[in-house]
């Protein structure tokens, strides 16, 4: 199977690496694996297509992918090196927590600043009373 989903720092970061033709039935397999972690826990997604050959066009019609893209706790989509058509609706579709990098150093250089922040905002106590 051309997708294997695990932790890249464990709650923040979630790494998605992806290879060949991207079917529905991959992209399904990736939503399943990414949408329990969101229930209780912000999260940022590493999505390392560099090795993707091409993308179903249905794979932009699953409910799910909305489901997953548009979820409260989901933060950062970061990709690297996408596909053109992936590329090409996804920054369409996410409206502001798209980014995309050549090299997977960028992309974990930027996810390390991101999760820095919002760590420092989870452990700040909050203050309205």
């Amino acid at each position: 199977m051309p997708v294997q989903v695990y932790w890249l720092d464990e709650p923040w970061i979630t790494a998605v690496d992806l290879s060949g033709m991207v079917t529905t039935d991959d992209m399904r397999a990736v939503i399943q694996a990414c949408l329990p972690n969101l229930k209780s826990h912000p999260v940022y997604f590493l999505i390392d297509m560099t090795e993707v050959t091409g993308v179903e066009t249905r794979v932009f019609e699953l409910s799910s992918l909305s489901e997953w893209i548009y979820h409260p706790n989901g933060r950062w989509f970061v990709y690297i090196q996408p596909h053109r058509l992936f590329n090409a609706v996804m920054k369409m579709r996410q409206r502001g927590n798209y980014k995309s990098f050549d090299t997977r150093e960028e992309a974990i250089t930027f996810l390390e600043g991101a999760t820095r922040n919002e760590r420092l905002r989870a452990a700040t106590p909050n203050k309205s009373n």
